[in-house]
């Protein structure tokens, strides 16, 4: 049986840089979430996206919820989001019953379409949730003018968008709150999970540090007591892990945090990686630039829009089927993995179709660029630096085959 090509379960490389960090914060005997890496990797990943502030987390879940929580979205308020977000994005919103507008995209960037935001604003929008999908830039001058001109806040997913540059500046650069992720598939990776919450923005970094290690946010007073009852506070109360009870009363409990802490291993390993990131980009864009010359070769396939001054770092590879080929696309797909043994994963659905989006009012017709785009043309194709060149040559010459005799049959 031939071995099917495929996405690579890990989307970095590991070697024993990785390996002996791990081992070194394990002799070291430092705690294992509070240990100096995580600093250091919050101050080099700052520096390299050239943001003022970054705060490690769990994961870019944990980042996409601060964001929720530093801007003390209600329910009742609105924020807007582009239709082809992923899941991560907005279940956070779902939960604090906040109304989602979903906005159409670009049907050639993927991204989402800067003219389709202001019909969407009303007095209750409080922020723009964006993607830089697959980690195309999006275009983010426009956006922020829309933003700046209602005052509202702009929330970038940077999931897919580690070592990309918007106009010759890094992603996270000029963010207001930008989310990143280090889970298994990424560029960086930190050992399966984590994320940065990125700010430029020193109230909203403050917060996150908190909120990632329970701490509480809202309205509180000092006491004029120090006692509880009849036990006086100890002159040194640390033993007891009593927070603030000695010391405040609390009126109003605003914002709550839970653990979302960063290992100490996972800091160490990020460092790591971190150094070697544009490398592993540069190898991406090596393999991107092969699979857009075979694309821009055959009649009926196009290549994603990258924005001029822009630099796409290639988490994932997208591209096209021109609907008036004929060809279905769902059999392209089918083709390319009997006929070629490589498996197209196609990412991501539009938001507004799934089920809890519909329980709450979304449905088909709502965004038809993204629906159309997704049923009908979008494509993708395993990248990874992992990958050897038969398996690019491969697909390469399996996207001549499965076009020239899909176009036959049609």
């Amino acid at each position: 049986m031939k071995k099917i090509i495929d996405e690579y379960p890990v989307g970095t490389l590991f070697d024993e840089e990785e390996i002996e960090a791990v081992r070194q914060v394990l002799k070291s005997g430092v705690a294992l979430t509070r240990g100096p890496d995580v600093d250091l990797f919050e101050k080099e990943f700052a520096a390299y996206c050239h943001a003022k502030h970054a705060v490690a987390v769990s994961s870019c879940g944990a980042a996409l919820r601060f964001a929720t929580q530093v801007l003390h979205l209600q329910p009742k308020d609105e924020v807007i989001c582009q239709a082809n977000a992923f899941w991560v994005t907005i279940v956070h919103l779902l939960e604090r019953n906040i109304a989602i507008k979903c906005a159409d995209i670009d049907a050639d960037s993927l991204n989402i379409d800067p003219e389709k935001i202001e019909s969407l604003i009303t007095p209750r929008t409080k922020a723009i949730y964006v993607v830089h999908h697959g980690g195309n830039p999006a275009d983010m001058k426009p956006i922020r003018e829309i933003a700046n001109d209602h005052d509202l806040t702009v929330v970038e997913d940077t999931a897919h968008a580690v070592g990309g540059e918007y106009k010759g500046k890094k992603i996270g650069n000029d963010s207001e709150i930008a989310c990143f992720s280090f889970s298994a598939l990424k560029n960086l990776c930190t050992l399966g999970e984590g994320g940065m919450f990125i700010t430029n923005n020193d109230e909203y970094a403050e917060m996150a540090r908190g909120l990632r290690t329970n701490y509480p946010y809202g309205k509180r007073i000092k006491r004029s007591v120090s006692n509880l009852g009849e036990y006086p506070k100890p002159k040194s109360p640390a033993f007891m892990h009593a927070g603030d009870a000695w010391d405040y009363d609390w009126i109003e409990v605003e914002e709550v945090g839970s653990t979302y802490r960063m290992s100490t291993p996972q800091a160490a390993v990020g460092r790591v990686q971190l150094k070697k990131l544009d490398n592993f980009i540069a190898i991406r864009d090596q393999i991107a630039k092969r699979y857009n010359e075979t694309i821009d070769s055959i009649s009926g396939l196009r290549k994603v829009k990258i924005l001029p001054k822009c630099k796409h770092p290639w988490h994932l590879f997208t591209f096209f089927l021109n609907h008036k080929t004929g060809i279905n696309r769902n059999e392209f797909v089918r083709h390319m993995e009997n006929e070629h043994n490589v498996r197209l994963v196609i990412r991501f659905w539009p938001i507004h179709l799934g089920g809890i989006m519909r329980m709450r009012g979304h449905n088909i017709g709502e965004c038809p660029v993204c629906e159309h785009i997704w049923f009908k043309e979008q494509l993708a194709l395993p990248i990874s630096p992992q990958m050897q060149d038969w398996e690019i040559e491969t697909i390469m010459n399996g996207l001549h085959e499965t076009m020239k005799t899909l176009s036959k049959t049609k």
